[in-house]
């Protein structure tokens, strides 16, 4: 396990004093045990985010003497409750908690902020009796009531969470048993034969892990034996994505996530032996600041991010020795749209995304990646991309070759406004859970707008490298540019820093006119050292 433990033991002694700002710790405080701080502390906003009082993790953790030196006992103990409480408070009289506005009745706050709290009640039973006896219960019981009667169907990271919330609520009495059930049905039917849970549409590395992480607890406490089979699939399904650099390659997510957090698969490592490769080869540095996971923003972090790695402590050394996959040196999967390409020496791996416009990635050992991130086409006002997943790609591979074409997706960048914070609490008050699939489609999803230019891709991967042909269609009045790193697709825990922002692309930097076809062609070759 090499220094594993230290790494993680450093990286959680850097971080933990960053979590524990977040929260108010003033006793006397009306907000006490909140773990919003643009709430309690700066107060720029009016409410607070229930989402983040998954720092209860972080208390818990301190509590139970993992991390933290000489720690009073009635100081943490009132702090851990105090938090579980400030979560109590945030519940609303039809059982809803908020994230993102007022009247939201957020289904992944909910279910988070439930799983969280589930969990340390649950522990409390044994390690500390004394505690529930001071937590105001009733409204977690309306939380949970609410979200058991819910339905998420295109983030099953969220519907992974709120399942684990439910099954350990009914494990302390909150809820009947008997609705764990059809909610656990529906989660483990959803699993992609490839091993990925659908988010928004296709697999997404980041979520992927999450849902790891509350599956675990779900299993601890009903002991179904899908959740074991549900994790050993989706570590199948990671560990072949690994490439030559020992990372995942991110910007090929569905969500744009570009994190992974390690307590589902540490704990899958006591039984598996390839859940301890991926930890010992995803988290190998996390305790050096050029990790991907330290550029996580203070919301995520404090969401579930360090929650996953503090959690993961106590079980580090349960971990089998790690086995690495069986060598692939190709790997289509159908499914997600997925080739991946590994050289003869293995000092190199290619990537191709078909359901995001064909996105090309290629890791190399002790080398920074080779990335492409696609093209965006204004006209008009209009904003046009083709680093966007879809289903709507046409897909053929043959051979070493893929060809992907559609029409580009049209997007925009929404800017927020001080009018559009009143409407949006106005039609929220009128609508409550009921205007979260419109933000969707309009922050999201966006289905049916694959109207710009005709876009076709084809990518040659073999021994030599890799070789890629862009042609976009005439459009009078367009103009082509290269795409930055960033994607265009509304999702709050991504677009996190990453070097690769400041380097050189696989396809050269340009900025042409569409009156005329384009055609743009790109290579690398193997021997290439840029």
């Amino acid at each position: 396990m090499s220094d594993l433990p230290s790494q993680f033991h450093h990286y959680i002694n850097c971080q933990v004093a960053r979590v524990l700002t977040q929260m108010d710790r003033d006793p006397d405080s009306p907000t006490f045990g909140c773990f919003d701080r643009n709430y309690w502390h700066y107060k720029i906003r009016d409410f607070p985010s229930a989402i983040l009082q998954q720092g209860v993790f972080t208390l818990e953790a301190v509590r139970t003497g993992q991390i933290g030196n000489k720690v009073s006992p009635d100081v943490i103990e009132r702090w851990c409750v105090g938090a579980v409480n400030a979560l109590a408070r945030q519940v609303d009289r039809q059982g809803g908690v908020d994230e993102y506005y007022p009247f939201e009745r957020s289904f992944p706050a909910a279910a988070f902020g439930l799983y969280a709290v589930g969990r340390v009640l649950y522990d409390w039973q044994t390690s500390a009796p004394h505690l529930p006896n001071s937590v105001n219960q009733a409204p977690l019981k309306r939380l949970v009531q609410k979200l058991a009667g819910r339905v998420e169907q295109k983030a099953m990271n969220q519907q992974a969470a709120g399942l684990a919330g439910i099954a350990l609520a009914a494990k302390i009495g909150i809820i009947d048993p008997g609705s764990i059930q059809p909610i656990a049905d529906r989660l483990f039917q959803s699993q992609h034969p490839e091993g990925w849970f659908n988010e928004y549409g296709g697999p997404d590395f980041g979520y992927l892990t999450v849902t790891l992480d509350a599956l675990a607890d779900y299993y601890d406490v009903t002991c179904d034996e899908r959740a074991i089979q549900a994790i050993d699939r989706a570590i199948a399904f990671l560990a072949q994505l690994v490439g030559a650099d020992g990372r995942l390659p991110s910007t090929l997510n569905c969500r744009n996530t570009d994190y992974v957090v390690p307590y589902g698969l540490v704990r899958a490592a006591s039984r598996n032996p390839l859940a301890g490769w991926l930890v010992e080869t995803l988290f190998r540095d996390l305790g050096e600041p050029t990790h991907p996971i330290w550029a996580t923003d203070d919301r995520y972090h404090c969401h579930y991010v360090f929650a996953s790695i503090i959690r993961s402590l106590p079980h580090l050394d349960a971990m089998q020795a790690a086995q690495a996959p069986a060598f692939q040196p190709e790997i289509w999967l159908k499914g997600c749209g997925y080739w991946v390409y590994w050289s003869g020496d293995r000092q190199w791996t290619a990537y191709v995304a078909a359901h995001k416009g064909g996105l090309v990635r290629i890791h190399r050992q002790n080398q920074p990646p080779i990335v492409d991130h696609g093209w965006r086409i204004e006209a008009k006002g209009k904003l046009w991309t083709s680093n966007w997943w879809s289903d709507e790609w046409t897909i053929q591979r043959r051979g070493q070759e893929i060809s992907i074409g559609c029409n580009c997706q049209k997007t925009q960048f929404h800017v927020a406004t001080p009018v559009k914070h009143v409407i949006l609490r106005l039609l929220a008050w009128l609508f409550g859970e009921k205007l979260v699939p419109f933000l969707k489609q309009k922050m999201i999803f966006r289905s049916g707008k694959a109207d710009g230019p005709q876009f076709a891709r084809r990518v040659r991967i073999n021994a030599t490298g890799v070789e890629l042909q862009d042609q976009i269609e005439k459009w009078e009045g367009a103009i082509a540019t290269t795409s930055p790193r960033q994607n265009l697709r509304h999702v709050a825990s991504a677009d996190s820093f990453s070097p690769e922002e400041w380097q050189p692309a696989l396809l050269p930097p340009t900025h042409q006119s569409l009156d005329r076809k384009l055609q743009v062609s790109a290579s690398w070759p193997s021997g290439s050292n840029s």
